[in-house]
């Protein structure tokens, strides 16, 4: 047994169970329920990818996706939380929570809510592209939040649905900040400051994250790292300057990367991940589970 608490707000797992034809309980992939289960508690958030060949029967992708979370974690003996309320009194030690990774199933105010209702708590309103709500990082003209996407921002507010602004353009992402009065989430992000990625956050986005006592959760995809297992220390190094100590955890794009720095190969080795970390204990728990599941509180979900 690992001695550890773990918190990580995304992974694309559910949606490479259902590509691959592989179960959650063992498989070659970046996680399963065997090598969850060695950790003393271990979050994990598993994201519905929408990935842009399915643009046109987004909903039914989502729902197929979600389908699989419940099926797997059912099987597997996981306690799905759909508040912090639940996760408190889950009594397993493998805990999941469910997420939207781009927001195309999202046609309308009730399909938002179809959504909300199948359990989502933590929505990416895009992937790298333009869709209905907003605007991706890949896009060459960046024309922000959608007069729908506001819309649904407001009503994601008013529901309790965390907005994560992973993958979003400048421009919506500040949108969005504009009119969210609640702790912003970046599931799966770097610093830009460290490598000058797209993907990556600048110091005035972290710095608005922090303001609104969001966190941000550092992907350990090398291109957005820029190198390998000790890079992720230098993007949390460069967050805690900001002085976000209280604004960083985990975020690690398991199954969602055709690639881990080396020394990294999937959920076994998050331990050695916090333990590179040459921190005090408080500060490595904070990175660990507790700034997360911190924002999970004030959320209540």
């Amino acid at each position: 047994m690992k001695d550890f608490i773990i918190f990580d707000t995304h992974s694309d797992t559910m949606s490479e169970l259902l590509n691959q034809n592989k179960r959650l309980s063992e498989n070659d992939m970046h996680i399963d329920m065997k090598r969850m289960s060695e950790y003393k508690s271990y979050t994990q958030v598993f994201a519905a990818f929408i990935d842009p060949e399915y643009k046109d029967c987004a909903m039914e992708r989502a729902e197929q996706v979600i389908g699989c979370f419940y099926r797997e974690t059912e099987a597997n003996g996981i306690t799905v939380c759909r508040s912090y309320s639940e996760w408190e009194r889950a009594k397993t030690p493998v805990k999941a929570f469910l997420s939207l990774e781009g927001g195309e199933p999202i046609g309308s105010i009730e399909d938002l809510h179809k959504l909300y209702g199948l359990g989502v708590r933590m929505i990416a309103l895009t992937w790298n592209f333009r869709n209905r709500l907003a605007c991706g990082v890949c896009e060459e003209e960046d024309t922000g939040l959608t007069d729908f996407g506001r819309r649904i921002v407001r009503e994601m507010d008013r529901l309790g649905i965390i907005l994560d602004v992973s993958h979003l353009s400048p421009k919506s992402f500040w949108d969005a900040a504009e009119i969210w009065d609640k702790p912003l989430c970046a599931s799966h992000s770097c610093s830009k400051t460290v490598h000058d990625h797209v993907r990556n956050l600048t110091d005035e986005q972290f710095l608005k994250i922090k303001e609104s006592r969001g966190v941000v959760g550092i992907n350990f995809y090398p291109d957005f790292l820029g190198g390998d297992i000790g890079d992720i220390k230098r993007h949390i190094d460069r967050f805690l300057q900001l002085g976000g100590e209280d604004n960083i955890g985990l975020g690690s794009d398991f199954d969602g990367v055709e690639r881990l720095p080396a020394g990294v190969n999937g959920v076994q080795d998050m331990d050695k991940v916090i333990m590179s970390l040459p921190y005090e204990t408080k500060l490595r728990e904070k990175i660990a589970y507790r700034n997360f599941l911190r924002l999970f509180k004030e959320y209540d979900c």
